[in-house]
């Protein structure tokens, strides 16, 4: 290969640090020859045929993303891992040569699906801090009512705020949980539209 192709595969490299080496090894190889096959002699018939090496990079793992199983792999995944997932597959969908209104259409369903995610996580995360912190606030002014004088008011407020403490603190693995299969579906639904958009294998080159 010549130094416009090596540059290209060596760049291709660096911004597939997240595959797996075995994978980015097949990866690469395949590419290699593609290159070498195609006799390419400078960056703009490189780019006019496969991207940058980053856009090609974000196929790449956008389409290694959607070749997991759906349910069955994301439910067994932190949901960190899935929201890398979602976030890989709508980085591959912004940089696949598609139609514009697909790729419109996508990214807007996306978006969307994003958007009510982050809205169910903020709501959740509000009802778990308000009970804790109304648990607490309640807990702090019972102190102040037993000391007081106010025997029978001040521990009718300390069960109601261990009462809400508690309740928050249950809340949590459970909302946690919750969260996990959200973000499991999620990651689910984007691979589903992934496989629907890549058409062209750019991970799964030998198959």
């Amino acid at each position: 290969m010549n130094k416009v192709t090596d540059n290209y595969i060596l760049q291709l490299k660096q911004n597939l640090v997240n595959l797996p080496s075995s994978d980015m090894q097949d990866v690469v190889e395949f590419y290699q020859e593609f290159l070498l096959d195609g006799n390419y002699h400078n960056d703009s018939e490189i780019i006019a045929e496969l991207g940058t090496p980053k856009q090609l990079a974000r196929k790449i793992m956008a389409d290694y993303s959607v070749s997991i199983p759906e349910r069955e792999e994301a439910h067994k995944t932190s949901s960190k891992s899935n929201l890398k997932t979602i976030w890989v597959i709508l980085l591959g969908v912004l940089a696949a040569p598609i139609g514009i209104p697909l790729a419109l259409a996508a990214v807007i369903v996306m978006v969307a699906v994003l958007i009510a995610l982050a809205a169910i996580f903020i709501a959740l995360a509000i009802i778990i801090t308000s009970l804790f912190i109304a648990g607490a606030f309640i807990l702090i002014r019972s102190f102040g009512l037993l000391f007081g004088g106010y025997w029978a008011s001040g521990f009718f407020y300390v069960g109601g705020g261990l009462v809400l403490t508690c309740i928050s603190l249950m809340l949590f693995p459970v909302i946690m949980k919750f969260i996990r299969f959200l973000t499991a579906e999620c990651a689910a639904f984007f691979q589903h539209i992934g496989r629907k958009i890549f058409k062209q294998r750019y991970y799964k080159t030998n198959v």
